[in-house]
């Protein structure tokens, strides 16, 4: 399951969160259970790409915040010519209706109507960007400032327009407009409240200028503006029928919404698009397949040319003539393995760091997986240079004589048992827990793997917290403090790890406004946790593509719901 999350106040001491800023996290933290909850009760396949609403940020001391004067605006290399030919997109749903600001589904957000409107950032995609990556650029804006660790300063474009039709009539995109969509996004209760709960306020200083001020620094504020989630819509167009539930979907973006109906969703490129080049394609349809055996019959009979396919189907597709595949990294998804440290046997830390040291991820993963994974403890990252490498993560993982010194040093009887929990996710996941369980008990371990169904799995860890060990998804996060604050800091409401650590708070609370050398202590806390043997990802986050031959320019970026890179693809041209 590709499972993705006050102002500053009187602290006790450096990197301490104060009672006040508790009990501020605990009520936010407690007002997304039910909706996070909601989705891992539904989840019934591997790979969902549901998106769920980030877990917030608390309030931590601005040790080392920079304040850059101006960012650099888009980075990526514009395409040329004209919009040429047409494409088919599969989808395995439809989107449930055109409100782009009150669902999350991606079917709507990515690939659906919200692919008409644009934000004021978007995040980097390219054949020049390395995945993992959550680097931002301009989308609406034309550049911004950051004068103090509490304002951003954004200039629009000036040729950004809306669609021409009712009821914007192709007027220009105003610093209004932005500030009007904003202020809804964060309306009370919807799905992307949470992205934006450090603002404290926006303005339309001017026609073209808009200034945030923020209630407490936050290193991810760009992020949650280029989530897919951030769209920027006209007031018009919501008051045409109260919401945009059945339209007009009319944005500023590089498609035009040509149908929307049960079954397909049809664009045409936006003639009055802001940036040369863009998009590539005259026409892209949205076809919907829920079934996955289906979607792969449609690429390969050429139904349609582009596809998320399932790991028998991306097998299925390996000898089909005119297809290509790839497999795609995701952020903040993936296999979970946690340990439980508030209960034997994990209480003992040498325990823990034996069970890691017992575990060959790159092994398991040649012998049980499909290939485009990797291993890594699942913080979604900025760039790659974020991540550790494999050569400093094996110091804590497969290492089966270090695996036995810890727990002959750790004076426990042996073999040492435990329960592992896991999530039935198909075939290639109980492969995998059986590939760990024989590695364990080779090292001095007796494991027992406890299968339990996806709903079960649900209820028992990320609502109960009732295991030994688990292997399964993890709840959804689409930024850095999102898995470090909902996961590993002692108050996340989705810290099921019993593991509460004063050191580990600050280096969370720390990393989270830091706007310069934030990647060197993203790398520390990975470091600090991998020793601590908490929770690590044995298995990232991927998706497994299949296109056909004439499709050119598909560098995709999954990460927070991106979707601009539809906009590059092109027909190639001896199939045009």
């Amino acid at each position: 399951m590709a499972i993705r999350g006050g102002r500053t106040g009187d602290v006790g001491g450096p990197g301490i969160i104060a009672g006040r800023t508790r009990r501020l996290i605990s009520n936010l933290l407690k007002s997304l259970a039910a909706s996070i909850a909601a989705v891992l009760w539904a989840c019934t396949t591997p790979t969902p790409t549901a998106t769920v609403t980030p877990l917030p940020t608390p309030t931590a001391i601005p040790r080392a915040t920079s304040t850059p004067t101006q960012t650099p605006p888009t980075t990526a290399t514009p395409l040329v010519g004209e919009p040429e030919g047409s494409l088919v997109l599969a989808s395995p749903a439809r989107a449930p209706h055109q409100d782009v600001h009150q669902d999350v589904s991606p079917a709507l957000l990515a690939m659906g109507p919200g692919i008409a409107y644009s934000r004021l950032l978007r995040i980097r995609s390219g054949a020049d960007v390395s995945l993992p990556s959550m680097q931002v650029e301009c989308d609406l804006c034309s550049g911004w400032e950051h004068p103090d660790p509490l304002t951003y300063v954004f200039h629009l474009r000036e040729e950004a327009q809306w669609q021409d039709g009712e009821p914007s009539s192709g007027r220009a995109v105003t610093a209004s407009d932005v500030a009007f969509s904003l202020e809804r996004i964060r309306t009370p209760g919807w799905p992307g409240a949470s992205l934006l709960q450090a603002m404290e306020s926006v303005e339309a200083t001017d026609e073209s200028t808009v200034t945030v001020r923020m209630r407490y620094p936050d290193a991810d504020f760009l992020l949650s503006l280029a989530n897919g989630m951030s769209k920027i819509v006209s007031r018009e167009a919501v008051e045409f029928n109260g919401d945009l539930k059945d339209g007009p979907t009319l944005g500023s973006g590089p498609w035009l919404l040509n149908e929307f109906s049960l079954d397909a969703t049809s664009f045409e490129a936006n003639p009055g698009y802001y940036e040369p080049g863009v998009p590539g394609l005259q026409l892209l349809e949205v076809a919907v397949i829920p079934e996955a055996f289906t979607m792969t019959a449609a690429v390969q009979v050429g139904r349609v040319d582009l596809a998320r396919v399932d790991a028998e189907g991306f097998a299925r597709l390996e000898r089909s003539q005119g297809v290509q595949r790839g497999i795609f990294q995701e952020q903040g998804n993936g296999l979970l393995l946690g340990l439980n440290a508030a209960r034997s046997p994990f209480h003992v830390e040498q325990v823990r760091q034996a069970l890691f040291q017992a575990i060959e991820p790159w092994k398991a993963i040649e012998n049980a997986w499909h290939g485009g994974v990797e291993v890594a403890l699942g913080v979604p990252v900025v760039s790659p240079e974020w991540l550790l490498p494999r050569t400093e993560l094996s110091a804590y993982l497969a290492n089966q004589a270090g695996a036995e010194q810890l727990l002959n040093a750790a004076g426990v009887n042996l073999p040492v048992g435990f329960t592992l929990k896991v999530a039935d996710y198909g075939d290639m996941h109980l492969a995998l827990a059986n590939q760990y369980k024989r590695m364990l008990d080779g090292a001095g371990f007796d494991t027992t793997l406890e299968i339990v169904n996806p709903r079960v799995y649900a209820e028992e860890l990320w609502q109960n917290g009732e295991f030994d060990a688990f292997l399964g998804p993890v709840p959804p996060v689409d930024s850095p403090n999102a898995f470090l604050f909902g996961l590993l800091h002692s108050e996340g409401r989705w810290t099921r790890t019993g593991y509460a650590d004063a050191e580990l708070d600050r280096l969370i609370e720390e990393q989270s406004v830091l706007e310069q050398g934030r990647g060197e202590s993203v790398r520390r806390i990975q470091q600090y946790v991998m020793d601590k043997a908490v929770l690590f990802m044995p298995v990232t986050g991927a998706s497994m593509w299949a296109w056909q031959d004439k499709v050119e320019g598909f560098h995709p970026n999954f990460a927070a719901s991106e979707y601009f890179y539809w906009s590059r693809l092109r027909v190639a041209e001896e199939a045009g």
